[in-house]
């Protein structure tokens, strides 16, 4: 793909996030973080701090981690890159990068990652398909899905159809979601989220 920039995920990782995998619960992997109440029935959410993040960028980093288990398709889910509906391109030609992860005591996954135009994903579906995954709707995903602002050092990840995280290399670049969508903080992590922004302000006024 012509003009295609390459994204080093391991690189930015290890640069940026150095405690953080891709075990899931970011929020408590990272001390600048967010977790937001989605619930079943607010999925918008999801997409409207997809749309409040992505706004003013021009790329974005999709990761899908999925790992070795045939009985998704029998339950008629689909790994991220293969359900449909989800994408306003042609996904054949993109030049998709993988990495296989071996943890110690887990069941090892690939990851795979690609950057795309924020505006070629449609949020509405990805965050509903995330959804289902443990509800009746279709279609599912089985992966586990990240969307990464690689300028802003943004990581987003809705973990079920519960809450989302999304953590920042720097808590103050949260700090406008914060305050936008703090009606939407999860209630028993509210205390511990506006601490970790009081503390912040009060670092930045020393």
């Amino acid at each position: 793909m012509d003009g295609y920039v390459p994204f080093n995920l391991a690189e930015f990782m290890l640069s940026h996030f150095s405690r953080v995998d891709f075990g899931g619960d970011l929020f408590s992997q990272w001390p600048a973080g967010i977790r937001f109440e989605i619930g079943f029935k607010q999925v918008s959410r999801a997409a409207q701090l997809f749309r409040a993040i992505f706004r003013n960028s021009e790329n974005c980093i999709l990761v899908s981690q999925d790992w070795p288990c045939a009985n998704h398709l029998a339950q008629r889910l689909a790994p991220l890159f293969e359900t449909s509906g989800l994408f306003k391109i042609e996904l054949s030609q993109m030049p998709f990068q993988s990495i296989d992860v071996t943890p110690f005591d887990e069941t090892p996954y690939r990851l795979t990652s690609a950057r795309f135009s924020p505006s070629a994903i449609n949020e509405v579906q990805l965050f509903q398909a995330i959804a289902n995954r443990e509800q009746t709707g279709h279609p599912k995903i089985s992966s586990g899905v990240y969307v990464i602002d690689p300028d802003a050092k943004i990581v987003m990840n809705m973990y079920d159809d519960r809450g989302l995280d999304i953590i920042a290399a720097e808590l103050e670049t949260l700090r406008p979601l914060f305050e936008q969508f703090n009606g939407w903080l999860l209630d028993n992590q509210r205390t511990r989220i506006e601490l970790r922004f009081r503390a912040s302000r009060k670092e930045s006024m020393s």
